[in-house]
């Protein structure tokens, strides 16, 4: 009887340790289950800060320019596989109306939001930081995501940091010399384009001078009636494009006067610093424009109407000879092209660059200080999660994501290593354009980008004609980053900044008049009156300005 208790003690306790077992491997199972699913990753070995965290979490985030309104979220899947590797979903704000006006309100308001992307050289940028407003990127960093500080190329730190030797927010497209030579994009010149329907029909023309170009609008008048010859990219304004006077200008400036890089300010065989509108080749240049004006191959229309009005202009393929920036050409304006048109000859093709007095044309090299720059303000509620979560907008995986999706979903690597949207994603943006910004958001989600991405996504998403095209043109790129020739403008606080925009505003008047000018005696006047005015508002003193500031370039950029 007792052996049989005991038996029967023993069965329960083995029962009841099998039980405990089995339970204690379910409460395991479901803890290790729950914290995989578990948003926020303490317990988890993570490589980037903003791994650790990645719960739902939003924040404002300014964009400075009022025609960025596409940069807003709207439920694209790049939004989507952002928002499911960091929890994020950003508000974009884009300003209203008068976008400098929009910005200093803000500013003087104290009304700041958590974040900002401006122009890093902007006065208002200058002042954000002066006055204290803005987080220093070394600061944070340090708290909240030190690997993303080593993740920043040196060269980055050394050119952007300020007056106290710290860096106050990451520039978007700043090229690194590596990535520059490593780089098809050699410069970031607007060039000129034809529908190659009618370049065909012509017989292909050599285009090798100006005079080439110039009979080439001539036939394309008397050949096609029903088609306008020529479109620059509006408007000639200075105040909107610089001394140049519009971005077509300044292509013509590469050509016409190719010591000048194509740029508003450089340096002569002395090492002076001259301002483009000196250099008689660029006012041959100009000259060149208003033959084409008086010919009637262009018309005021084209050469003042508002920018933003260019793009349906362009996708309209009433214009034989437009000019534009390379990518948008392939990448939007040709597939929208085909689609309304159903005609590949109404398409736009590369016409080949021309020279002026047999010398080849040059064009200040891509590689450049960058564009805009993401801050954090100090009216930020969680500045630690909005600086993991540039980390992660500025590592491979948040530029892979935001230019081209999700792996084996939108885009593969080929075998040379190289990111490649899948063949059905690109027969769709080619068929239907508006899903680029409607379904896929490509590019414009995460608003901080880096150069040797954004050069790969646009070779990925164009055919390989453009890619042809970079090869062909690479050699009028001259890399003269180490001239010193960057943010040489007057602080606009100071007597020299007025004098500069009184100038700037002097030669906008006159260089409308010299580009609608009716003869050539108009056109000498027009020019005559503009370098005296504007020497008497003070060029020499904002040119001595520009020098310092230019040596303070040249020293920046020696020290890297």
């Amino acid at each position: 009887m007792k052996n049989k208790y005991c038996k029967l003690i023993s069965i329960i306790l083995v029962f009841a340790l099998i039980v405990s077992l089995v339970s204690i491997g379910y409460v395991y199972k479901y803890e290790v289950k729950a914290a995989s699913s578990n948003k926020t990753t303490k317990n988890i070995k993570v490589k980037y800060s903003w791994q650790k965290d990645t719960s739902p979490f939003k924040f404002d985030l300014y964009f400075f320019g009022a025609w960025g309104s596409f940069y807003r979220w709207n439920g694209t899947l790049v939004e989507k596989w952002i928002t499911e590797a960091t929890g994020v979903t950003p508000n974009i704000i884009v300003p209203t109306g008068d976008e400098k006006q929009y910005l200093n309100v803000m500013i003087a308001s104290n009304n700041l939001p958590d974040a900002m992307v401006l122009e890093w050289y902007a006065p208002e940028t200058k002042r954000l930081i002066k006055a204290g407003k803005i987080y220093s990127v070394n600061e944070l960093c340090q708290k909240y995501a030190p690997e993303f500080w080593d993740m920043i190329p040196k060269e980055v730190k050394e050119y952007h940091k300020f007056d106290d030797g710290k860096l106050y927010y990451i520039p978007s497209f700043f090229t690194t010399k590596e990535e520059y030579e490593q780089g098809l994009e050699k410069h970031n010149a607007r060039p000129l384009f034809i529908q190659r329907g009618i370049y065909k029909a012509l017989g292909n023309p050599k285009i090798n001078s100006t005079d080439d170009f110039l009979n080439l609008l001539r036939t394309i008048k008397k050949k096609y009636p029903n088609l306008k010859p020529f479109a620059i990219e509006p408007p000639v304004d200075v105040n909107q494009w610089g001394l140049t006077g519009s971005l077509t200008l300044a292509f013509f400036a590469g050509i016409f006067a190719p010591e000048t890089y194509g740029r508003d300010i450089y340096l002569d065989s002395k090492g002076n610093i001259k301002f483009i509108f000196e250099n008689q080749n660029f006012v041959e240049a100009v000259r060149f424009l208003n033959k084409i004006y008086r010919e009637g191959l262009i018309t005021s229309y084209e050469l003042m109407m508002k920018h933003e009005n260019y793009q349906d202009l362009v996708e309209s393929a009433q214009y034989a000879v437009i000019a534009r920036f390379p990518i948008d050409i392939w990448k939007q304006h040709n597939p929208k092209i085909l689609k309304l048109t159903k005609d590949e000859g109404r398409t736009y093709m590369p016409l080949p660059y021309f020279k002026y007095k047999g010398k080849n044309p040059q064009f200040a090299g891509g590689r450049g200080a960058g564009w805009v720059g993401s801050m954090v303000t100090k009216n930020a509620k969680n500045p630690g999660r909005i600086i993991r979560y540039f980390e992660y907008s500025w590592s491979d995986e948040g530029q892979l994501t935001n230019l081209f999706g999700k792996k084996d979903v939108t885009y593969y690597i080929d075998k040379n290593g190289m990111p490649r949207y899948k063949p059905e994603v690109l027969k769709e943006l080619q068929e239907k354009p508006e899903t680029l910004d409607t379904k896929y958001g490509f590019e414009r989600r995460l608003l901080m980008w880096r150069s040797k991405w954004a050069g790969w996504q646009r070779i990925a998403m164009a055919p390989k004609e453009y890619e042809d095209y970079l090869r062909s043109v690479a050699r009028y790129g001259v890399d003269i980053w180490n001239l010193g020739l960057d943010n040489l403008d007057p602080d606009p606080t100071t007597k020299e900044g007025v004098f500069y925009a009184k100038i700037k505003n002097i030669w906008n008047k006159y260089l409308v008049q010299m580009v609608l000018a009716k003869d050539d005696n108009t056109f000498k006047k027009a020019y005559e009156s503009a370098l005296k005015e504007m020497k008497n508002a003070g060029l020499e003193q904002v040119r001595k300005v520009m020098y310092q500031n230019h040596l303070k370039d040249l020293a920046k950029k020696k020290g890297m």
